[in-house]
């Protein structure tokens, strides 16, 4: 994955957040719909929230959102004597706007009607990651 803009990468970090945070909760990287599981990872989320989020806002209003999005604080575990780095982690707002996000692709999904012969729904046919 190219990441060419400086919204791609905070894009990036908000859908790994994401995705870490249903493993979290889920022990797998899946987003529990009505109808069955949406597994997703962030190659998935990310060209999903900046395609969104392009044909509405402009690229430094696209990169605050982000950043509101993802949890900055920078709270030490007394447990750990190195610390080599932290993986990225959302605020409550961004996970209630990630899980609306990867809902409302559920309901088009949906709605479109599309499913494989196992009963997974699909992207449509003209759809081109």
């Amino acid at each position: 994955m190219n990441i060419d803009t400086t919204s791609e990468f905070f894009a990036s970090q908000v859908a790994e957040a994401y995705v870490l945070h249903l493993i979290a909760v889920n022990r797998r990287p899946v987003y529990r719909y009505s109808s069955g599981d949406i597994e997703v990872d962030r190659h998935f989320l990310m060209p999903l929230l900046e395609g969104y989020l392009r044909e509405k806002h402009n690229e430094e209003w696209r990169c605050r959102f982000y950043i509101r999005l993802l949890d900055r604080s920078v709270i030490t575990d007394p447990r750990v004597v190195f610390c080599g780095g932290k993986p990225p982690r959302l605020k409550r707002t961004g996970i209630r706007y990630m899980n609306a996000l990867v809902h409302k692709l559920g309901d088009m999904l949906e709605d479109i009607g599309g499913k494989d012969a196992d009963g997974r729904m699909t992207m449509p046919a003209s759809w081109d990651p």
